[in-house]
């Protein structure tokens, strides 16, 4: 425990498997971002973004056993020059779907999302392949971005924000696709708005029913609102302030108040304000069978942030709130919350001051 830290003495316990951190790319340069993990069943994988040889970034990948040791060395997943970011990963059944945004710095139409499978051995199952959908029959073209996943019984929901047609800003959109890449079906639009551009969006799955949440901005608001859909059905209005939102299966929904708060909507529950005080941010969700954690930052100092996690009952309601070793997180890059079991979980951040940033995976036990 670090000088200055208090616990109240009933929440201090020390379970024989918590680790300090561990840096993720130890042998990688420095200015490593954007992390994101998964677990496979035996493994947690993490993705994150390296410093190339020249000005931009590539995507890599390794796993780790339950003890944090190296399980697969880090490799590259990137293979083109462009500037490739924003990693997601997620698993079904033996194969993992990694998926990034990636700028090729050319003309107004430079951002796509591309991906790749892999197997549970670290090994490429596909090359890498450019995000292609249609809509009503046919091909979507122009700029998308930050993609999120979620597995199915048979591949995987990819949701994030592209340009569309019938409007002026970024809209919210899923599409699903199979543990060979192919993407299955048309693209799906979450709420199209032609007065709103919808970012931040995040998405969960439900057998087969597509929970989806993003942020939404106007011309004529001074602060976002966060919204909700269950994919087919209509839109769910979650927080006017509302930002970052975060969705798990059930759905649960959390979102920050754009300010100082952060607020949690179980299934088919009342709002519940976790009623903090200070700047309270980025709010990630993560379930492992019934059991439900939530993780956010916390300002410090600045732009140095802490992280906080804590179980979540049925209700909305916190158990105790364990706060990591970090107090330097920077808030303008996400952090990623696993659910191991019922009680163990991980965090993945970045830590340190610019340029030096390192991606780092905290294992810990929730009371």
């Amino acid at each position: 425990i670090g000088k200055g830290d208090q616990y109240d003495p009933k929440f201090l316990k020390i379970a024989p498997n918590n680790k300090m951190p561990a840096i993720i790319d130890p042998d990688g340069p420095d200015a490593q971002i954007h992390g994101t993990s998964t677990f496979d069943g035996q493994r947690l994988w993490v993705a994150w973004d390296r410093p190339d040889a020249g000005s931009n970034f590539d995507v890599w990948l390794a796993a780790f056993g339950c003890d944090g040791a190296p399980v697969v060395a880090p490799v590259e997943m990137t293979a083109t020059d462009d500037n490739e970011l924003d990693p997601a990963l997620a698993v079904s059944g033996d194969r993992i779907l990694v998926a990034w945004t990636s700028d090729n710095g050319q003309g107004s139409n430079n951002l796509d999302i591309r991906y790749r499978v892999v197997g549970l051995d670290g090994v490429p199952v596909t090359g890498v392949q450019e995000l292609a959908a249609t809509r009503a029959g046919v091909p979507v073209t122009g700029n998308a971005l930050n993609p999120q996943l979620a597995p199915t019984a048979d591949g995987w929901v990819l949701a994030g924000s592209w340009g569309h047609d019938d409007a002026t800003a970024f809209q919210a959109f899923a599409v699903r696709i199979d543990r060979d890449g192919v993407v299955q079906g048309e693209a799906i639009d979450a709420e199209l708005d032609p007065m709103t551009g919808q970012t931040a969006v995040d998405v969960a799955v439900d057998g087969s029913t597509i929970h989806l949440a993003w942020q939404e901005d106007t011309t004529t608001s001074t602060a976002p609102s966060a919204h909700g859909v269950v994919v087919g059905g209509p839109t769910t209005a979650l927080g006017d302030p509302g930002a970052r939102p975060s969705v798990a299966a059930g759905p649960w929904f959390a979102w920050d108040t754009d300010g100082s708060d952060v607020v949690l909507r179980p299934p088919g529950g009342a709002d519940v304000s976790l009623g903090l005080t200070g700047l309270n941010i980025s709010p990630r969700l993560a379930r492992h069978g019934d059991d439900v954690a939530l993780a956010w930052m916390e300002q410090a100092s600045g732009g140095r942030f802490a992280i906080n996690v804590a179980r979540v009952d049925a209700s909305g309601q916190l158990g105790a709130v364990r706060r990591l070793s970090t107090e330097g997180a920077p808030s303008v890059y996400p952090i990623d919350l696993t659910l191991v079991d019922a009680t163990h979980a991980v965090v993945v951040y970045q830590d340190g001051t610019s340029p030096a940033f390192r991606v780092k995976a905290e294992w810990i036990t929730l009371e």
